[in-house]
């Protein structure tokens, strides 16, 4: 496949006849884990449309390009956005085809550059007008946002852009793009606002459209990902979750995607843990790809997140503050750290002697009480459901502590 693409390539007059055989080809790349060339080869495409793309930026530049973009978005209602003119400019539509598969990459390879992705995407759309593949950019840039801001109103923001996004889907003809825009937007953004199992659901229809298409497998394993993390924290039957987990594990070990194994494999292992302390562990027939090797990565987000899950579960509450610790003070995901704040604010009322109303664990978890709240109390507006529980129980766990008993009963039951 490399050489007739190559020869393609080759034989063509200008960059616009070649654009359908690049775009292949750097899909054959990352499919095959060859990302770094799959990433150097999307840059050098979008050199020749045009587009000027740095090789990094501090964050003090990146802020201000997703503060501009994001008061462009703002000035926008959700039908304005929605019922943009439609633009038929194939060279916008392939510019953005490689911002999305700049994106996927470098979710491997540099994800500190993912919102100016998002951010050019948005910007070009804006300049040129709506196309399929702008609805890419939308959630693209959403969902990045969604990862990387932890305050309210910019959540609550993107959750507006999301109406937008639904409308367009419905616009478009969106089984070519739909694998893609769901693992951002239902992976990302919906969560805020809707069911968990609601983003469940519409990720695994990704995961099959995706893997139907042929073209999209690797956005299918992103939903993968993103479908067994969501269907966990929405307190899905573990049974039925592990028989899953395996299935997606086994497809991804037939397509050989190495990149996504380690993620799916590190909710296998707390899945397994929390159903009977890790005897199920061993019911995968897997050759190249064990927990014990995943977690040799220690410093993966996902990894860590879920050694903290398990720690937490099993009750090793030491344990659970080393990984926390060690989550909160890297650049962790914001609805991972939402929910790694909910949990350490159990953990510390966990260590706490009801009857003692001071010393150094009840003020500790006072504070872990205090940050965790800030947090999800906003939330819980957005979505009662997702956020809302989480906030009673908490208020339930400091009112029993201040032996009010009385109102920490009606929380507990709410």
């Amino acid at each position: 496949a490399y050489g007739v693409l190559k020869e393609i390539i080759k034989n063509t007059r200008c960059i616009e006849d070649s654009l359908d055989a690049y775009y292949l080809y750097v899909v054959i790349l990352f499919a095959c884990e060859e990302r770094e060339e799959a990433y150097l080869l999307c840059r050098e495409v979008l050199s020749q449309l045009n587009e000027t793309i740095p090789d990094s930026m501090v964050e003090e530049e990146l802020t201000a390009v997703i503060q501009e973009t994001g008061g462009l978005l703002a000035r926008m209602s959700v039908d304005d956005l929605s019922e943009m003119e439609e633009t038929e400019n194939t060279s916008l539509q392939f510019t953005l085809k490689f911002y999305t598969l700049l994106c996927f990459i470098s979710y491997f390879r540099s994800s500190n550059m993912l919102p100016f992705f998002g951010c050019r995407m948005v910007r070009l759309t804006l300049k040129h007008g709506m196309c399929q593949d702008s609805v890419l950019g939308l959630a693209t840039f959403a969902g990045t946002i969604c990862i990387g801001n932890r305050q309210v109103p910019a959540i609550r923001e993107m959750c507006r852009v999301g109406e937008a996004i639904k409308k367009l889907l419905k616009r478009f003809d969106s089984s070519a793009i739909l694998p893609m825009v769901y693992v951002a937007y239902y992976g990302h953004v919906v969560m805020y606002t809707a069911p968990l199992q609601l983003c469940v659901d519409n990720l695994r229809k990704g995961f099959e459209v995706g893997m139907s298409s042929g073209k999209y497998v690797f956005a299918a394993f992103f939903c993968s990902i993103n479908l067994v993390r969501a269907a966990f924290l929405s307190g899905q039957n573990l049974s039925t979750l592990l028989k899953e987990t395996d299935y997606h594990l086994q497809v991804m070990t037939q397509f050989r995607n190495k990149m996504t194994i380690p993620y799916v494999t590190a909710f296998r292992e707390t899945i397994s843990i929390l159903i009977d302390k890790g005897q199920s562990a061993g019911s995968r027939n897997e050759n190249d790809e064990t927990p014990k090797a995943v977690y040799a990565q220690r410093s993966n987000e996902w990894l860590c997140f879920n050694k903290a899950l398990q720690s937490f579960w099993l009750g090793h509450s030491e344990r659970f503050n080393h990984y926390s610790k060690k989550l909160l003070e890297n650049q962790l995901g914001s609805h991972n750290k939402f929910t790694i704040l909910f949990y350490a604010a159990l953990n510390a009322f966990r260590g706490v002697n009801k009857n003692a109303r001071s010393g150094s664990k009840f003020t500790k978890a006072k504070l872990e009480y205090s940050e965790a709240i800030s947090v999800l109390g906003p939330l819980a507006e957005l979505s009662p459901l997702n956020f809302g529980s989480k906030v009673y129980l908490l208020q339930a766990e400091m009112l029993a502590l201040e032996r009010k008993d009385e109102e920490a009963k009606s929380l507990y039951a709410a």
